[in-house]
């Protein structure tokens, strides 16, 4: 009975001490996570990833949700590297941001975007970066994505309360 009571106990420490990974970089215990609102549901993305492109003038963020569905957006600069603050599609901030949205692994075609100078009146997109280092980034974002055929809106989702925080790699 009291190797049973330790065996148990062992795991409960095991998981729970490994629950978190701990960034060598910046010493930080880091849990990646994204959630967000598709057209009013709540969705729970189990894969997240950042990553900076370009030396940090670009930083991209995917979600999976076990390779079923997609999330990703990135904010890009040509002349700086990507820091906290608040990002939309038609700000004066010198930085694009292109946004993405897969609903379905067996539909590669329906995509669903959001970026600077479309056609597309509905699409919008907001990102608030809140902290951001060379190793982690998290914050909150929505918008309105559209998927289009030229100057025709074919359909759209809406992003509500997204959250996200995840550790960032280089490219």
């Amino acid at each position: 009975m009291f190797n049973k009571i330790r065996s148990a106990s062992t795991i409960v420490l095991f998981l729970l001490f490994t629950a978190c990974s701990k960034d060598n970089a910046t010493g930080e215990v880091t849990t990646n996570y994204l959630t967000v609102k598709v057209d009013g549901k709540e969705k729970n993305f189990s894969d997240v990833r950042g990553r900076w492109v370009d030396g940090g003038n670009f930083l991209e963020i995917t979600a999976s949700n076990s390779g079923d569905e997609w999330l990703t957006f990135t904010v890009m600069s040509n002349s700086t590297r990507v820091s906290a603050g608040q990002y939309s599609l038609d700000d004066a901030s010198g930085f694009t941001l292109i946004s993405t949205y897969s609903p379905d692994k067996n539909k590669p075609t329906l995509n669903y975007a959001a970026t600077r100078g479309t056609l597309a009146l509905e699409d919008a997109f907001a990102l608030d970066i809140k902290t951001i280092n060379n190793g982690t980034v998290n914050g909150s974002f929505n918008g309105v994505l559209v998927r289009v055929e030229g100057a025709t809106t074919l359909g759209q989702v809406t992003l509500t309360d997204g959250k996200f925080s995840t550790a960032i790699v280089p490219n």
